[in-house]
């Protein structure tokens, strides 16, 4: 009887604890927890406030957990305040997108409607820290379903690994370069990118931050491993600059002023690239890690954002771009000047590019232009632009976007009616959308059991 006794009481606190857990995803916590991942705006310091531990044993106390790149870069699961901790500066856009709809009003289930994009936007949910995903809407094509997949893939490990309850909220991201279609239009989403007016839109990590395969890029982690341990150092490296990319596309004008400027120059590898010509692409298509073995890069937006900028940003070379007009989720912590520049900026038809390289190239700059370098591989690969930031970025998003949602998300479907054991019917209760689990297998919502076999297109 003790041992029922036992067992009975274990149960309710299991009962007491569900509940406690799964009743704070409600606007009070969400805006509560989120409030404590602003970054403090009085440290001067890129590592912020200590985290304190309790000490539940004797012994001097444990010196307060900081940041390291080699022990936590890779660690998605830090906590929410490990995650403050370690990158401060991270989280401006969630806050700028906050404090808009708290201007504005808060976002609504209107919000959500996914017939606006017409194709490459996906509705989702998270429920009980689980990825539901609601409606795929046209995303099946060679260009949006690879993005959908890597974003969705990304934003459940983030979900996966948190250590702490997230909020439970509903929401939309879109795929497509250019979340928004027009000028007018201010519909509210997840975004690659946006322009400085579009305030509607809520940034979150590109696909690249999971691989992008098609062009050459099997994982980011993996790139950050390669360079890590097999990058040269700084003046052992090509010292020209290297560039390949595409003149048709949006930024044409830019990617045109640093064909040109560029010509003909002993310091320059800057090639243009014919994405339909094999043999073109064959001869002249450089890896990311060769893109690092030369002293400078360049970065040029292309129909939108350029996602080749973080790739770059992880080489221990010297970035050199002109200004950006698309705004990525970590742009403000590009530095052009003073003693914390990680960055060379020139103009945007690079027409003083020249006079730029002259200046770098001298013997007597080399070492002082290296900390440009030493200052990006810090910023960036060692800190910013790690998995683990991003992890805490999306935990972040997540955080922020409940603090304003306007709503209480619908985790259940229409029920329906089934037979039960005494030959009668019941209702049985049916969660929205799918699991990711599923998804990530059947890429559908819903499906037929036994499911039809599906075929997959592999050119040979």
């Amino acid at each position: 009887m003790r041992t029922i006794a036992l067992y009975g009481t274990v149960a309710a606190i299991i009962t007491a604890a569900l509940v406690l857990f799964g009743t704070q995803g409600g606007p009070a916590f969400t805006t509560e927890t989120y409030e404590r991942i602003h970054r403090p705006q009085s440290q001067p310091d890129r590592q912020g406030p200590s985290v304190s531990h309790s000490q539940s044993h004797s012994g001097p106390p444990k010196p307060p957990w900081e940041f390291d790149y080699r022990r936590s870069g890779r660690n998605y699961g830090l906590s929410e305040d490990q995650c403050s901790v370690a990158f401060p500066e991270l989280y401006k856009e969630v806050d700028r997108a906050v404090a808009y709809r708290r201007r504005v009003g808060n976002v609504t289930l209107e919000d959500l409607e996914v017939g606006w994009r017409g194709d490459g936007i996906v509705r989702a949910m998270i429920h009980n820290n689980q990825l539901y995903i609601i409606d795929p809407h046209g995303v099946w094509d060679h260009n949006h379903r690879p993005r959908a997949l890597a974003t969705l893939h990304a934003l459940d490990r983030a979900i996966s690994a948190a250590a702490e309850p997230l909020p439970d909220i509903e929401f939309t991201f879109t795929v497509h370069d250019s979340a928004l279609m027009g000028p007018n239009d201010n519909h509210t989403t997840f975004a690659f990118s946006r322009l400085a007016h579009q305030e509607t839109l809520w940034l979150m990590p590109d696909f690249g931050f999971w691989g992008w395969p098609d062009v050459g890029l099997r994982s980011y982690s993996e790139l950050q491993t390669m360079l890590d341990d097999d990058e040269d150092d700084f003046l052992d490296k090509v010292p020209k600059l290297i560039w390949r990319g595409s003149l048709a596309v949006g930024s044409q004008d830019a990617r045109a002023g640093l064909v040109e400027h560029s010509a003909d120059q002993t310091w320059s590898d800057v090639q243009t690239l014919d994405w339909g010509n094999k043999t073109d692409i064959d001869d002249k298509l450089l890896t990311m890690e060769d893109h690092c073995g030369y002293m400078f890069t360049a970065q040029t937006e292309g129909n939108t954002y350029s996602g080749r900028l973080k790739y770059l940003l992880n080489c221990h070379s010297i970035l050199l771009s002109h200004e950006l007009r698309w705004i990525e989720h970590f742009h403000h912590l590009l530095q052009a000047g003073g003693k914390e520049q990680n960055y060379v900026k020139v103009k945007r038809d690079f027409s003083d590019l020249p006079k730029k390289m002259k200046n770098l190239l001298k013997p007597s700059n080399l070492l002082k232009a290296e900390v440009i370098a030493d200052n990006a591989r810090r910023v960036f690969r060692e800190q910013y632009l790690t998995p683990a930031a991003e992890a805490c970025y999306w935990r972040a998003l997540i955080r922020g976007w409940a603090s304003v949602q306007g709503f209480k998300p619908q985790v259940w479907g229409e029920s329906e009616l089934e037979d039960d054991w005494r030959g009668g019917k019941r209702s049985k209760k049916r969660m929205r959308g799918a699991p990711f689990e599923s998804y990530a297998i059947m890429e559908q919502v819903e499906w037929n059991i036994p499911a039809k076999p599906r075929r997959v297109c592999i050119e040979e």
